[in-house]
């Protein structure tokens, strides 16, 4: 018997963001994490039903938690049609919304708006809404204020960060894992909101002062100055991300997690175009094989080392040349990549 390939979250995790069921189970298998498989296995064909202390609030978990089930079981049971799998789950939780609200001709938006309504009413925090193509709300219990100053490729952005505690259901990537990732935070004209649980163990390190702080500064200056897709907005936010990462870590993630095959997935499709843009910039460069090595730089901290600079320049290019053709119409209800 071969041995097992070794574990690795960013690889396991990256598979998920790109909703490959399949892909991640044989990855688990391959590195001998059955525990890890049986547990995937039991969230997506028959999870517990939620139960906690906000009585009101278990019917609508529930709702959400079997358009999970639709939306990624179908996975686990090889659809080809995710998108089409999604309509389906969508149609269903809105007539489960419907019933829970008593509101029979309300849509989508206007039930979401309900929901979040009655959540607030109990004191809680709750937004609504689509990640990355898939419905899911979140929903806590606390918010606390602090203020930082971010710098960035083009200045000093200052802003305010909302820190959020108590969560109740973080959207659907978090019930994927079962709470092992999620969104870590999002921006909004106000400041950015930040989970708590996702960085107060890593505050001093790169995953919340660059992967967390600085990306999300570059959507809070992005949003403050111009109207751009979901799609550019993670397109810049991650180029600047890979500006300031001391490691190949990210690099390797954005290769595992990259997916031009739908727009839909805003990380996915941005993490996609960044290597295919990068491969091609460094090709230009002269630098042959510009995929193949930098395969080679995310897998090796030594080639890493030696290849960083040019990278990073290269990471760099991209972002300006996506600064000059955004400045040229103004930012206005753009879309690029």
């Amino acid at each position: 018997m071969s041995n097992p390939t070794e574990y690795n979250r960013a690889e396991y995790i990256g598979r998920l963001v790109r909703v490959d069921i399949p892909g991640a189970l044989d990855y688990l298998d391959a590195c001998g994490e059955t525990e890890r498989v049986d547990a995937l296995r039991q969230r997506l064909m028959n999870p517990p039903a939620y139960d906690t202390k906000y009585a009101f609030l278990n019917p609508f978990l529930n709702a959400y938690q079997n358009y999970f089930q639709t939306c990624f079981g179908a996975g686990l049971a090889g659809a080809a049609d995710l998108k089409a799998v999604e309509t389906v789950a969508c149609t269903a939780l809105e007539q489960n919304l419907r019933e829970l609200l008593a509101m029979p001709d309300a849509d989508l938006e206007q039930l979401e708006d309900a929901f979040c309504h009655k959540a607030q009413a109990a004191g809680l925090e709750c937004l609504a809404g689509k990640t990355q193509g898939y419905r899911g709300p979140y929903i806590w219990e606390q918010t606390t204020r602090a203020d930082y100053a971010v710098e960035l490729p083009l200045g000093i952005e200052t802003l305010t960060l909302f820190w959020m505690a108590g969560f109740i259901m973080r959207s659907w990537l978090d019930w994927l894992t079962d709470g092992d990732a999620g969104a870590g935070g999002w921006a909004k004209p106000e400041g950015i909101y930040c989970v708590r649980k996702a960085y107060e163990k890593v505050i001093d390190q790169p995953r919340f002062q660059i992967s967390f702080l600085i990306h999300e500064a570059q959507h809070h200056a992005d949003l403050r100055q111009w109207d751009l897709s979901p799609g550019d907005l993670e397109y810049r936010a991650k180029l600047v991300e890979l500006m300031h990462y001391p490691d190949a870590t990210f690099l390797k993630s954005l290769l595992i997690e990259g997916d031009l095959g739908s727009k839909d997935n805003n990380h996915a499709w941005a993490a996609g175009k960044i290597t295919a843009g990068l491969a091609a910039w460094m090709t230009e460069q002269s630098v042959m094989g510009g995929r193949e090595l930098l395969e080679k730089v995310a897998q090796d901290e030594k080639t890493w080392a030696e290849n960083r600079k040019r990278v990073q320049r290269g990471a760099r290019a991209l972002f300006d040349a996506h600064t000059a053709q955004v400045e040229q119409t103004n930012g206005e209800g753009i879309e690029i990549i």
